[in-house]
């Protein structure tokens, strides 16, 4: 009976206490804003045919609804920001961007944050910035023909995301920002399981980043912004012979590092991204892939030998000419070069496993959010032979954002 009693007694406390804070929340009407964006591309690929990459299985060339999103940002008083971000490109039904923030703590230089729900994990400059802006049209390497082998390891954002570094998960993070917001600092732990995924195991993967605005312009402006990333993934195991079945006690773990920087941000003038990414790298001939995406996991009895030390830096730069316009009838907004350029290296003990990816770009702005970008990617790789082979894309890209 006492137990009971102090059941009823916790059960009305907690019943009065959300009373009160809905009482207290009844004047913060919500604030909300919708947001969306399109992008189309059409991209052309050419190479030699390998057993890596095989235009005889897929069309060369070809159109596609790169990005079809909604995004609602949805601001509750003070201290509390939702995010919904659903995902309808080339018929598919995706959640991306899922996750409330609550600030539990403000003052006028620091504020300390707790986020809960599914977002990017904090890895990677180029990853974390909006694709709304991505001046190389895309973040790694697409290619039509290239093998699922190939592909997972193409460029530096394909390594990251098949090892699970970056890229949506499920989980909670802590963030904690400084002087209004020129340091941040940000850990969370996640399912490891990727977008829109139960987990499959009891391990979870973990994260850090943490980034400095060091220099500022005469109007506060950010002008040189410095990063450093740490995250563990953890990996489950398949412990079946024919089915995927993973053990809920069992976990691989494999570890990266980052650093990064920004020059500059989306104004007239140079603009330069860079990212240095080092850390473990799965052999995909171990790997096992659970559903919808879980990709990464381990084949039971899976040794260190599986794993290979991976290195990789990639650059980004534009310059950006805002032409004159006193009329608001000039056509073309502005003018952006930029180009693209990504080092590989899937095993850095060993030769024959590095891979360059050089992409120029022309970017033009009907308005600051209707963009038409034309590029070359100009790709070489090595066979399973240690040949050196050639690939490249014809890659045009509208895209409106509002």
């Amino acid at each position: 009976m006492r137990t009971v009693h102090r059941s009823v007694v916790a059960t009305l406390g907690v019943a009065i206490a959300l009373l009160a804070s809905a009482q207290g929340g009844a004047a913060q009407t919500p604030n909300i804003r919708v947001a969306g964006r399109i992008q189309t591309q059409f991209a052309a690929t050419s190479g030699d045919s390998t057993d890596r990459y095989r235009p005889d299985l897929v069309s060369s060339s070809g159109f596609e609804i790169r990005r079809l999103r909604l995004q609602a940002d949805v601001r509750i008083g003070e201290n509390v920001n939702m995010v919904l971000q659903p995902s309808f490109e080339m018929g598919s039904l995706r959640l991306r961007d899922a996750y409330l923030r609550v600030a539990v703590a403000r003052t006028p230089t620091t504020q300390f944050g707790i986020t809960l729900g599914q977002e990017k994990k904090p890895f990677s400059r180029i990853e974390l910035n909006t694709s709304n802006n991505l001046l190389s049209i895309e973040r790694g390497a697409r290619f039509r023909g290239f093998t699922a082998a190939q592909a997972v390891t193409a460029a530096m954002n394909n390594l990251l995301e098949y090892n699970g570094y970056i890229a949506h998960d499920i989980g909670a993070n802590a963030d904690l920002s400084l002087s209004g917001g020129r340091a941040i600092i940000k850990v969370g732990v996640y399912n490891g399981s990727n977008e829109s995924a139960n987990d499959v195991n009891s391990a979870k993967s973990f994260g850090v980043r943490g980034t400095a605005t060091v220099l500022q312009d005469a109007e506060a402006r950010p002008v040189l912004r410095v990063g450093g990333s740490f995250f563990s993934r953890d990996r489950a195991v398949d412990d079946a012979a024919a089915a995927i079945f993973f053990m809920p006690d069992s976990s691989h773990r494999s570890n990266a590092f980052g650093l990064d920087f920004e020059w500059g941000d989306y104004r007239p003038g140079l603009h330069i991204l860079g990212d240095f990414a080092m850390g473990e790298h799965l052999d995909p001939a171990f790997s096992v892939t659970g559903p919808p995406r879980n990709t990464g996991n381990v084949r039971a009895n899976t040794g260190d030998s599986a794993y290979t030390t991976f290195a990789a830096i990639q650059l980004v730069g534009g310059y950006r000419w805002q032409l004159n316009d006193p009329t608001g009838e000039r056509l073309i907004k502005i003018i952006e070069p930029a180009l693209r350029v990504d080092v590989t290296d899937i095993d850095i003990d060993t030769g024959d496993n590095r891979s360059m990816l050089i992409t120029p770009v022309l970017n033009l702005y009907f308005s600051q959010t209707t963009i038409f970008r034309a590029g070359l990617d100009l790709y070489r790789y090595t066979d399973g032979t240690g040949v050196s082979r050639t690939l490249s894309a014809v890659r045009m890209s509208w895209q409106a954002n509002f």
